[in-house]
């Protein structure tokens, strides 16, 4: 890329994201696992889960902020941040979270006592949204949650009480589908989260 091919395409970038400060666009959380090389190159972030060993607070998943536009997602870095001025960007992305589509459908492998939303826009990010995640408990009528984010577009929700092979077919499908190397969507975590009531309490690292 010449000098003048990036100047356009950084360009091009700023304009989406004005875009998404005039309300055309919409702006999103994404999830990235913390080797994402946006985190290296300037992208605007948050950790959002740590490593096991979190004493030493290393990140194990990030949370990435990108406008929703016709030709694909475009991710903000920390420069963007000026461009909302005053307005709370982070929360404007998790209210765009919430109103998203109701995009949950139950599993007939599981006996439909399991959820999916595979294949749905920013399907990995419904776990972030208390909406979304109140949806899941009122379907698996259940206040405690696991959730499956392995790599983009698998999401999988089980209730924390399901019996024990339930639990375990739950496991091996999320096993299979990180270690698929079929699947050539990037991983985000080999992690379960913890959803009670809504909100994200904790992380079971596999």
């Amino acid at each position: 890329m010449t000098d003048q091919e990036k100047k356009q395409y950084l360009a091009e970038i700023d304009q989406d994201v004005q875009k998404a400060v005039d309300g055309e666009y919409k702006l999103y959380p994404v999830l990235q696992p913390a080797s994402w090389p946006g985190v290296k190159n300037g992208a605007l972030y948050n950790v959002e889960v740590l490593e096991d060993n979190d004493d030493d607070k290393i990140p194990l998943v990030v949370k990435s902020y990108a406008v929703e536009t016709p030709n694909g997602l475009v991710y903000l870095s920390k420069k963007h941040k000026d461009f909302f001025g005053n307005r709370n960007l982070y929360q404007e992305a998790s209210d765009n979270l919430d109103d998203l589509e109701q995009g949950f459908k139950f599993e007939k492998e599981f006996d439909n006592k399991v959820l999916s939303s595979n294949g749905t826009r920013f399907s990995n990010e419904r776990a972030l949204s208390y909406t979304q995640m109140r949806m899941a408990h009122d379907f698996l009528e259940s206040e405690e949650l696991f959730v499956s984010i392995p790599r983009r577009g698998n999401i999988l929700i089980i209730p924390k009480d399901s019996d024990k092979e339930l639990l375990d077919m739950f496991l091996y499908v999320h096993r299979h589908n990180w270690n698929d190397k079929t699947n050539h969507n990037a991983h985000i975590a080999n992690i379960l989260l913890y959803i009670k009531s809504g909100n994200s309490e904790g992380i079971v690292y596999l």
